[in-house]
């Protein structure tokens, strides 16, 4: 079960630096892993929808007024959701009626930490968590976590440019091993109309 430490280590270990026992360690590398450790930790759950973080929500209609606009209700986005992946029972999609059976509008938006929509309440939600806890977390997150601190954390820590290199190959390794092990989501969507079929619609 990995810690914080533990991946912050492993980090350090792509760029062949040595480890630190605590993230409150007086060292340069603590101090520069420390500082960036959560926003890369939520740019990489966002960055790609890993299965462990996915979680579902049952919202409750907001009682603030839309000022304009063609929605009429509103819910508030949980506090530790990172990324909407589905709202009421479907993907979202922008295609023409007439040729494809999908919706032929956005049937909601994101403003303010809220989704604007007409659908009712309770409103399901699908989306990616903030998952803080690294004993949870898929083991090919960690490695990628961990490559991904690395390739951000070199300059400051080596300045070596040939080891910042091999810390995004390590990312792009552990991502695509994650992909091949399923650990990462690829749902399907509807395409966007393309301008030739706009064009032809017309």
């Amino acid at each position: 079960m990995a810690s914080q430490t533990d991946i912050c280590n492993l980090a350090l270990s792509f760029l062949g630096a040595a480890p630190i026992t605590s993230l409150l360690d007086q060292s340069t590398a603590a101090r520069v892993l420390n500082a960036e450790y959560q926003f890369i930790r939520d740019a990489e759950l966002r960055n790609h929808t890993w299965r462990f973080a996915i979680r579902r929500a049952s919202l409750a209609a907001s009682t603030d007024t839309i000022a304009t606009g063609p929605f009429s209700t509103s819910y508030y986005l949980p506090q530790d959701c990172l990324k909407v992946l589905m709202v009421g029972d479907s993907y979202p999609g922008y295609d023409q009626s007439d040729y494809r059976t999908a919706p032929t509008n956005a049937w909601y938006l994101l403003e303010d930490s809220k989704i604007l929509c007409d659908l009712g309440s309770p409103l399901s939600l699908r989306y990616v968590s903030r998952v803080t806890t690294e004993g949870s977390w898929d083991a090919s997150f960690c490695i990628s976590m961990a490559a991904m601190l690395a390739w951000k954390c070199c300059e400051r820590i080596t300045q070596s440019p040939d080891k910042r290199k091999l810390a995004m190959q390590e990312y792009n390794q552990a991502i695509l091993a994650a992909s091949r092990a399923n650990a990462i989501e690829h749902p399907s969507e509807a395409a966007a109309d393309d301008t030739w079929i706009l064009c032809r619609m017309q």
